[in-house]
């Protein structure tokens, strides 16, 4: 035996009064309170027993801790936020080759390998989110002498289901979407490994004594979203018979009671054509019930109303023994429009079901030209999906109605698309000095800073490459129309130097006294 809760909500007074205004309480089993808070929408509870005796319960009470978050209606993810670290570059060596009997054969030091990237891979035999947090592919192996190069690190790829939404949690920019099984998405890319000093050898400088540092790879935060990819979405108010109409048209075994929110999470179920159609399948999606104000967060409905937007068609089940079907019908329609406007643009098929119900069928006919005049389209049939009467006809004409639909162009993204890991343009305008403060410095740009994290300033040869560096990006002729003195302070990315106008060596020679009387 189940016990059950009367929840009595309190619903401010407005034109458009909730579904559970109108039919009075609404009852609920006790352990959809202890599964979650979140669906919680009053502060105190009226407890019914088996043996009728009411008890009050407060909300704010501690609930025990092993009853909450183990039903397993509740465990189903549908968002997701997960840290990606890609692996950082191995650093170049500096070695030079020496042989017995070849003498001066040169610098030989290899370049360090390439880290590892992190790629989101869309899986079709994934129906929810990961709840893992930390992805991190590993770093590229150090350069080595006779020049040898490192190996380079393991990429990391990411199952998601189909429907997966990617966003920067950040700034909050839309990545990408994956929606075929087999896509893949880069979200974080691998440090390009250091230059061993083979690589800087030149006919000016024949051994050069100095390499790079691999370059660290990306890392950030991400916000991931799926919505669920199915043919048809099955819509309505709560206890108007979706999860029945899903286990009568396909093989889908969802929950199913008389009471309302019996569905918590989303049901797929796929229902197959008879044998001599071979082909022509359909993927129908059972939403939880919506209630007036759920796009506001009222009931279940703000939480699963974006898996419908993935559906090309919208199966509108109205409850025939309802108090006002048509109203249930329109509330229902207006939190679609109000939710997002390109919902209500989708195309319906009005169900009317429970006409195994004496009075629903004595009146089936009045209700189904009423919803008609309401939708503004006669896609109205009226079915019985306990029985399954009219079940088969309903198949049929949703999989001839979805053929149309599918001719229809999809609906284009119309979000920019936030590019990662890319480099900012050569010149001037790629890199920014601020002044912080009295002889401080901050300069600001991604090449400028992968070059300072990428120099190894142990050598004072890579002092001075990056001092060119500086000079070809324009760093050094902005400090200068700045008023930059030598001897300032200047912070770039985590590396703080001292700058001069010359070359290190110059400014050696300068504070030794080896310089021209002018």
């Amino acid at each position: 035996e189940m016990e059950w809760l009367v929840v009595f909500a309190a619903v401010p007074a407005s034109p458009q009064a909730s579904y559970a205004s109108r039919t009075g309480a609404c009852m609920i089993p006790r352990h959809m309170l202890l599964c979650s808070r979140r669906y919680v929408r009053c502060s105190t509870m009226c407890a019914v027993n088996n043996d009728l005796s009411t008890e009050l319960i407060d909300v704010n009470d501690e609930l025990p801790a092993d009853s909450i978050g183990h039903e397993p209606d509740w465990l189903f993810f549908d968002r997701a936020r997960m840290f990606v670290g890609a692996g950082d570059g191995g650093n170049g060596c500096v070695a030079f080759r020496r042989e017995k009997d070849k003498p001066k054969m040169g610098p030989s030091g290899g370049n360090g390998g390439l880290g590892g990237s992190v790629y989101l891979r869309c899986d079709e035999g994934l129906n929810m989110l990961k709840q893992e947090v930390h992805f991190r592919a590993t770093h590229g192996q150090n350069g080595m002498g006779k020049a040898r190069h490192g190996q380079s690190g393991e990429d990391m790829y990411v199952r998601v289901p189909p429907g997966t939404v990617v966003r920067d949690d950040e700034s909050g920019g839309l990545i990408g979407e994956l929606l075929q099984n087999g896509d893949v998405m880069r979200v974080a890319r691998g440090g390009r490994g250091g230059r061993g000093n083979a690589a800087f050898k030149t006919a000016r400088d024949t051994s050069p004594r100095f390499s790079e540092k691999g370059e660290p790879g990306a890392k950030r935060w991400l916000q991931l979203e799926l919505k669920l990819l199915a043919d048809i979405g099955l819509v309505g108010c709560p206890n108007a018979g979706k999860s029945t109409l899903l286990a009568a048209a396909t093989n889908a075994r969802p929950k199913i009671a008389d009471y309302p929110f019996t569905t918590i999470t989303p049901n797929l179920g796929v229902w197959r054509p008879p044998a001599e159609q071979s082909e022509g399948g359909m993927v129908l999606a059972d939403i939880p019930g919506l209630l007036e104000g759920a796009h506001e967060g009222i009931g279940l409905g703000r939480a699963f109303l974006r898996h419908i937007e993935r559906c090309r068609l919208l199966v509108h089940v109205v409850d025939g023994s309802s108090l006002d079907p048509v109203g249930d019908f329109e509330a229902v329609n207006t939190e679609l429009e109000l939710f997002s406007p390109f919902l209500a643009d989708k195309s319906q098929v009005v169900v009317l079901n429970k006409i195994d119900l004496p009075h629903v069928r004595d009146n089936a006919r009045h209700l189904a030209a009423a919803l008609a005049a309401a939708a503004g389209h006669k896609r109205v049939l009226p079915i019985s999906a306990a029985s399954r009467q009219n079940v088969p006809q309903l198949m049929q004409r949703l999989r001839a109605l979805l053929v149309s639909t599918k001719l229809r162009p999809a609906p284009t993204v119309a979000e920019p698309l936030l590019v990662l890991d890319e480099e900012a343009s050569l010149g001037p305008e790629g890199c920014t000095v601020t002044e912080v403060s009295q002889g401080e410095w901050l300069i600001s740009g991604s090449r400028i800073e992968k070059a300072a994290a990428m120099t190894n300033w142990d050598y004072h040869e890579a002092q001075e490459r990056f001092q060119r560096i500086m000079l070809a990006l324009g760093v050094s002729e902005q400090l200068e129309r700045h008023g930059a003195q030598n001897g300032d302070l200047i912070m770039v990315g985590d590396v703080d130097f001292k700058y001069y106008k010359e070359t290190a060596m110059a400014v050696r020679a300068r504070l030794a006294g080896f310089f021209d009387q002018e």
